[in-house]
């Protein structure tokens, strides 16, 4: 029998090129899967609930050549050689991470970020997604829709309950003697505002953060400064309301700010001062909850975003007292202090 050897290599050359394209040009399909610290340091405290925060993020997506596709928890695509950064995974809060490092290592992927939110030595962490099959994807997709369906009925359904019977309770409001208080913002450019005379300002030596729209305030931030209100006689710590600056060069709107979430319920608007609820979901108790009763009032100063804002929910303990009467009482303070404050 006679073989053609030219022929035979060109064909397997051709194979061989084949097979060398298919991995880079194929699809693959990935799940978050774990977090943990490098060294294997176990999480502490709220560091524990913040990084199972980002698990039940329940990343799912498909690689395509050097390009990330996202389906969960919303669409979006990141292009590999352009990845960063976490907020690219749309994570909130997320200033407190500095990614350093991400790799695919067989049918494992890694995101490596230092946590400096930790006051912990054990910093560097990682994000780690498995390869799964295109079913098992197709499968987890499908349930999360359907399960997310579910969710926004349970929500949509307390947002009706809370309207016909709302736990939010105002008091009368009072005219406080007032004085003037100059704030500056991270420029050094001063704001004056308007102020009750028993209160006073100070630049926050809490760690704290907080989004308004694109807009990202907090301790690490940039261009960003916050200021606690300090009240001789009532002190609510994180609950009480705080003056939070940024030059940040992004928009915001109030209107839109209003309408962008559908967990949010604005439960009074008085020229231009909000208060209200923002709804989750606590998977445990397979119900729709409170998470937070806010205050807020905004006003740009120049290049300076101004906002108001408090959420009586921040740092929220369990203990032996009445939720509702502690939450009213923290609320009416915070919604006098923010109605007798103008930002000039």
């Amino acid at each position: 029998m006679f073989i053609n050897i030219r022929n035979t290599t060109i064909l397997v050359m051709m194979v061989m090129a084949s097979l060398n394209c298919k991995p880079q040009d194929g699809e693959t399909y990935w799940e978050i899967n774990n977090i943990y610290r490098e060294d294997k340091t176990p999480f502490k405290g709220l560091t524990e609930d913040i990084m199972q925060g980002i698990l039940d993020y329940n990343f799912h997506f498909i690689k395509k050549g050097d390009s990330l596709y996202f389906d969960l928890p919303a669409k979006f695509s990141i292009g590999l050689s352009s990845f960063k950064s976490l907020s690219q995974l749309q994570i909130a809060k997320t200033d407190y991470y500095q990614m350093y490092k991400q790799s695919f290592e067989r049918d494992t992927f890694k995101v490596m970020f230092k946590d400096l939110a930790t006051m912990t030595e054990s910093k560097n962490t990682v994000l780690e997604f498995v390869r799964i099959s295109k079913a098992e994807y197709e499968d987890h997709i499908k349930d999360e829709l359907l399960e997310q369906k579910a969710v926004a009925e349970k929500i949509n359904a307390f947002k009706l309950q809370l309207k016909a019977s709302p736990q939010i309770v105002l008091e009368p409001l009072q005219k406080l003697p007032q004085k003037s208080l100059a704030i500056e913002d991270d420029q050094g450019k001063a704001i004056t505002l308007l102020v009750p005379k028993e209160i006073e300002l100070k630049k926050s030596g809490q760690i704290k953060t907080q989004q308004f729209g694109a807009i990202k305030i907090g301790t690490f931030v940039k261009n960003a400064v916050v200021y606690d209100i300090q009240h001789l006689k009532k002190n609510y710590g994180l609950k009480q309301l705080a003056i939070w600056v940024s030059t940040d060069p992004a928009t915001f709107h109030l209107d839109d700010w209003m309408k962008e979430n559908p967990k949010r319920i604005i439960f009074k608007a008085d020229h231009g001062d909000l208060t209200g609820y923002e709804l989750d979901y606590d998977d445990k108790k397979q119900k729709a909850v409170i998470r937070s009763v806010f205050c807020l009032k905004y006003k740009k100063v120049g290049q300076a975003h101004v906002f108001l804002y408090a959420d009586v929910y921040a740092a929220q303990f369990a203990g032996n007292y009445d939720p509702l009467k502690e939450m009213n009482e923290i609320l009416n303070f915070n919604y006098l202090m923010l109605e007798n404050i103008t930002i000039q």
